[in-house]
């Protein structure tokens, strides 16, 4: 089981579910309506399509919504920039974690792109195939060895949150490098 580092925003994920879960109990609605005065079964199927439908996206979100933004595992840092898939990056390359700020990549308000406070990462100079990935842009952004996640798509971010993912890095670095010399020393 991953040892979550960073956890996902859950008041967004939650917002969002709220317009299908409407939808859904309106589809319900029109289904037992069409059944109860004997309408037409194509009006029928198409209320249970809908559900279905919505069922789908309810449970894609709500699954979202218990997904991490970075995770540790095994030696290797799990940092997920798209719904339902995890890049498994080995932690012995990664550097640090620093506060950063940039585009939010949400709606315009009043004409102006509200901007967030991101995590960015730092991978090791040295890792160039892991200089960057294709990622869901609105999440995050993966280039010249810096990974981007986007304050807006993660738990507030604060001094706290940062202090905590780098004292962690740094304490499984540490114990890797040691568990490295004392196979060392045993050979």
């Amino acid at each position: 089981m991953p040892e979550v580092w960073l956890r996902t925003n859950r008041r967004a994920l939650t917002t969002m579910v709220v317009p299908p879960a409407l939808l859904l109990a309106g589809s319900l609605a029109g289904l037992i309506w069409s059944v109860a005065t004997h309408q037409s079964w194509f009006i029928s199927a198409m209320c249970v399509l809908f559900m279905v439908m919505l069922l789908w996206l309810i449970a894609g979100l709500t699954s979202a919504m218990f997904q991490p933004r970075v995770a540790y595992q095994a030696g290797e840092l799990l940092i997920y920039l798209e719904f339902g898939k995890a890049t498994r990056v080995p932690i012995d390359i990664v550097e640090v974690f620093f506060l950063g700020q940039g585009p939010s990549e949400l709606p315009k308000i009043k004409g102006r792109e509200p901007e967030t406070q991101n995590v960015i990462i730092r991978l090791a100079e040295s890792a160039t195939e892991w200089k960057h990935r294709d990622v869901k842009l609105a999440i995050g952004l993966w280039c010249e060895g810096y990974i981007t996640i986007r304050g807006s798509w993660c738990e507030p971010i604060t001094p706290e949150i940062m202090r905590r993912l780098n004292h962690r890095l740094a304490e499984i670095q540490r114990e890797r490098k040691t568990a490295r010399q004392a196979q060392e020393a045993a050979s």
